[in-house]
C-alpha cells in the first residue's frame, strides 16, 4: 500500500496536519481536515467539511460524504471479526453517508459481501466505543449510545435507537423509530415503533418517540396493532390479517405488519412490565 507524508501530496487542498499518513489513492474534498496521527489506507473518498480529529484509522475502500466529524480512535473499514475472513480481501468495504457524528472509539467493519458496503446513511449520532458489525446496513437519524453494539448483518432502520451496551445478534432487523434500552440484548427482530425494556423481549410502543416524529394521530391504530401482534396470543401470520382489517389502513400499522412478514429470525416476544420486574426481583 503506497503512503506519502502530508506534505508532500501537493496535489491535496485539504488541510492535513503534518503527522497525517494519506494514501496517494485517497480522494479528499477541498475542505476536509485530517488532524494529527491519523492513518488513511487505501482507497478512501471523503467529501467537503468531513473532520477527523486525531488518532483516525481508515482503511479502504471506503467512502465518506460531507459534514461527518471522526472523534479520536474512530477505526473504520478493517477487517470483520470473522475467522473465516480472508482479512487480505477488500470487497466494497464501507460507505458513510452525510452529517454524521462518529464518537471516540467506534469501529465499522467492512463488509464480507461482495455486492454491498457496510453502510451507514445520514445524521447518525454513534456515540464512543460503538461497534457496527460487517454488513450491518444502517439508515439516518439513528443514536447508538456508548458501547451499543451491532452484529454482522443487522439491518437498523431510520430513526432507531440503541441505548447503552445493547446488543442486536447478527441478522436481526432493529424498526424504524424503535428503541432498545440501556443493556439489552435481541437475538430477533424488534418490528418499528416498538420499545424493549429488558433483554430479549418487547414492552411497549415507543410513544415518546411516535409522539416526537409528528405521529400523534397514528398511536391509536398503532396501539391495537401491538395489542394484535403481541397481547393477543395469535399466530403471526393471523395477527398480520387483523391488523389490516382492524386498523382502518393506517400506513404506520401496515409498516409494522409487513416488517412481521418479512421476519427470518421471528419477532422479539412482549412482556409486560410487571413481568419483567418479577423476573428481576
Amino acid at each position: 500500500m503506497a503512503f506519502a507524508a502530508a506534505s508532500h501530496i501537493i496535489h491535496y487542498m485539504a488541510q492535513i496536519h503534518a503527522t497525517a499518513i494519506v494514501s496517494d489513492r485517497a480522494e479528499l474534498a477541498d475542505d476536509v481536515v485530517i488532524g494529527p496521527w491519523c492513518i488513511v489506507e487505501g482507497s478512501v473518498i471523503i467529501g467537503p467539511g468531513t473532520r477527523l480529529l486525531h488518532r483516525v484509522s481508515l482503511r479502504g475502500p471506503i467512502t465518506i460524504g460531507a459534514d461527518n466529524h471522526l472523534y479520536p480512535n474512530v477505526c473504520l473499514g478493517f477487517a470483520p471479526q470473522d475467522a473465516k475472513f480472508d482479512h487480505d480481501h477488500d470487497g466494497p468495504g464501507v460507505a458513510i453517508g452525510d452529517g454524521n457524528l462518529i464518537r471516540e472509539g467506534v469501529t465499522i467493519h467492512r463488509a464480507t459481501s461482495d455486492q454491498t458496503p457496510t453502510t451507514v446513511g445520514d445524521e447518525n449520532y454513534i456515540m464512543a466505543n460503538a461497534h457496527i458489525g460487517h454488513d450491518v446496513q444502517m439508515g439516518s437519524n439513528c443514536m447508538l449510545a456508548n458501547g451499543a453494539l451491532a452484529g454482522g448483518h443487522v439491518e437498523i432502520a431510520d430513526r432507531a435507537i440503541l441505548g447503552g451496551g445493547a446488543a442486536a445478534h447478527q441478522f436481526c432487523r432493529i424498526g424504524r423509530l424503535s428503541m432498545l434500552s440501556g443493556l439489552m440484548g435481541i437475538v430477533q427482530d424488534v418490528p418499528p415503533f416498538c420499545t424493549g425494556y429488558s433483554t430479549r423481549t418487547i414492552g411497549s410502543l415507543n410513544l415518546i418517540g411516535l409522539r416526537r416524529a409528528g405521529y400523534q394521530p397514528h398511536i391509536e391504530n398503532l396501539q391495537l396493532a401491538f395489542n394484535l401482534l403481541f397481547r393477543a396470543g395469535l399466530p403471526n401470520g393471523r395477527a398480520i390479517e387483523m391488523i389490516a382489517q382492524e386498523c382502518n389502513g393506517d400506513a404506520l400499522c401496515r409498516e409494522m405488519a409487513e416488517f412481521v412478514r418479512g421476519t427470518r429470525r421471528g419477532i422479539t416476544p412482549y412482556a409486560s412490565h410487571s413481568d419483567v420486574r418479577a423476573l428481576a426481583e
